[in-house]
């Protein structure tokens, strides 16, 4: 499973910037992910459906854990597209009112969720035999996805955890827009970088720890730079969305052999480099 799982993630991320830097607009960005995604996703179920799972640890590895990674994805391209469809043209100002209306919104389900929010924030695990186990226990209300509807492809929790990690993006989202509304300038600017075609093939942990350190160096606006717009210019420079990268630092500080290890490497790589050339050159 792990070998499959992977590689269709490897694909779609593949498939995820190329519709970035190909869309004309945020509309076309989203269906075009969404559908993505959404292919993706039958390959997975018709996958997992004739799947047998070796144990009960991997039942929940992949409810838990792979599954909701893509299915965020799903999920956060689908309200990308009704937030944008929907937004008032023109106006500024009712423009800012509308993000933070939908910022609002999201803050809604997360307080009405808040004893499995601090489950997944705390990365507990004891009750997830309880939620990340296929039964034949149904949801009060539907899910907004289709594939979740079939038993045999889903936990109630896993759906749960899967909109909680695509809300969390979807919050990024919308503050980045609110910001550009506020600093049109960076609209701008960001609008000439977008004709770059580089891409980030690292995992995203990497382009954060990246953004971290140099905003901890002071690198960027004598350190007076927001690490938000920092991050913002790295994925508009390498046609990447890093998504909640808040959360992502909280789990690097609490690594437990090195905090670090995409920095390490990189400085590992650079001496490589330098030692090989020396050699060519001699």
């Amino acid at each position: 499973m792990k070998t499959f799982t992977e590689k269709e993630w490897v694909d779609m991320q593949e498939t995820l910037q190329e519709i970035a830097v190909g869309s004309e607009n945020k509309l076309q960005w989203a269906e075009r992910s969404y559908q993505a995604i959404e292919t993706t996703l039958l390959k997975i179920k018709e996958f997992i459906l004739v799947y047998e799972f070796k144990d009960q640890a991997e039942e929940i590895h992949f409810f838990k854990e792979v599954k909701p990674q893509f299915l965020s994805e799903l999920i956060f391209f689908m309200k990308v597209f009704y937030i944008e469809a929907s937004k008032p043209p023109g106006d500024k100002g009712a423009q800012v009112s509308y993000y933070k209306q939908a910022a609002e919104r999201i803050n809604l389900f997360f307080e009405r969720n808040p004893t499995f929010y601090i489950y997944y924030r705390m990365r507990r695990s004891d009750h997830d035999p309880q939620y990340f186990v296929r039964t034949v226990e149904k949801s009060e209300s539907l899910p907004e996805y289709s594939l979740d509807i079939d038993p045999r492809f889903t936990t109630i929790h896993s759906y749960k955890l899967a909109k909680m990690q695509a809300y969390e993006r979807l919050n990024d989202y919308i503050q980045q827009e609110l910001h550009l509304l506020e600093h049109p300038e960076l609209s701008f600017a960001a609008e000439g970088k977008k004709k770059g075609r580089s891409f980030w093939t690292d995992t995203k942990a990497a382009l954060i720890e990246l953004a971290y350190a140099i905003h901890s160096r002071g690198c960027v606006n004598h350190g007076k730079g927001d690490i938000k717009v920092l991050i913002s210019d790295l994925e508009i420079l390498f046609n990447v969305q890093v998504g909640n990268f808040y959360r992502t630092m909280q789990n690097m500080r609490i690594r437990k052999k090195t905090r670090t290890p995409f920095l390490d490497n990189l400085k590992e790589s650079l001496e490589n480099w330098m030692d090989d050339t020396d050699l060519n050159l001699s």
